[in-house]
């Protein structure tokens, strides 16, 4: 068994340098469908990320008749919060938002020689349990005759999965584009090096060879050039993810990068693992025909 092995893997290293060049652009090749399919794998994560941030922190803001009274104002924030889907509802009055509107702009402006009395109404805070129900309670707060107007950024979260949903397929249909003409190449750079060892094949099938025994190093070969794609493309995605992660959080601090490294890991091994299977089918389907068709 292992002396098999051994024959093996001398003879898949033979190969690989006897079509060193055909080797070189499948690795090549493999690398790059690689480093597309991880930067298309992390964009989705990435999104997914921001669509929870921006979904966390999404607020229905409800503002009323500033001549409400703040006895019929706690009825309202009591009504408000019994609607399904609301978690929280906080109330600020027009004269907290007015002296923290001051407070923020105080220095910069005297707010009081310019605008004169509070023009501020009070407001509703309304978080929600989900993202979905936005739109629900803001139409149900907004029927309350208290309240002038609604708003909330419902339409944001909608656009930006619209974007998540668009990247996932168009990536797919690309990876899968790629993935298709990556094994073609390794098939054909299989298929070159079987043919050129056509009369040793020959020779091995006179003596009793198997189909198994004659695939096993070509096999071998596909696999060697799988690995070598798969850890290029982690290393050049690896290096490049960093940097980009490390100068956006030094320019947009508040943007929510992936930094969590089991699930960076785990890309990173779907990416090696790819490459192995890419190769070895490649190799599978190439010798398996040549066999076939020769023999």
């Amino acid at each position: 068994m292992f002396s098999n092995l051994e024959f093996f893997l001398i003879e898949a290293l033979r190969s690989f340098r006897r079509g060193a060049l055909m080797s070189v652009v499948s690795v090549v090749t493999i690398t790059v469908a690689l480093v597309i399919f991880g930067i298309f794998l992390l964009s989705v994560i990435n999104l997914g990320n921001i669509v929870g941030m921006v979904s966390s922190k999404m607020d229905i803001a409800a503002y009323v008749d500033k001549d409400l009274s703040l006895e019929t104002a706690g009825a309202l924030q009591l009504e408000f919060s019994k609607i399904p889907g609301v978690e929280k509802v906080d109330f600020i009055s027009r004269a907290e938002a007015w002296r923290d509107f001051k407070k923020e702009l105080g220095s910069q402006l005297d707010l009081a020689a310019v605008i004169g009395e509070n023009p501020l109404p009070h407001t509703f805070n309304v978080k929600v349990r989900t993202p979905d129900l936005l739109a629900q309670v803001a139409k149900k707060i907004s029927e309350d005759k208290s309240v002038t107007e609604v708003r909330y950024s419902g339409k944001l979260i909608s656009q930006i999965k619209s974007l998540v949903d668009a990247v996932r397929i168009g990536g797919a249909a690309l990876v899968i584009l790629i993935s298709f003409a990556t094994l073609l190449i390794v098939v054909n750079t299989i298929r070159l090096t079987v043919l050129a060892r056509e009369t040793d094949i020959y020779i091995m099938k006179l003596v009793g060879a198997t189909n198994a025994f004659v695939k096993w190093p070509f096999i071998i070969e596909g696999v060697l050039i799988g690995v070598l794609g798969g850890l290029s493309s982690f290393l050049i995605l690896k290096i490049a993810y960093d940097a980009v992660s490390f100068r956006l959080a030094l320019a947009l601090p508040f943007l929510p990068m992936v930094r969590d490294h089991f699930l960076l890991a785990v890309v990173y091994i779907v990416m090696i693992v790819g490459g192995t299977a890419l190769g070895m089918l490649g190799a599978y389907i190439s010798v398996s025909r040549v066999l076939k068709a020769e023999f």
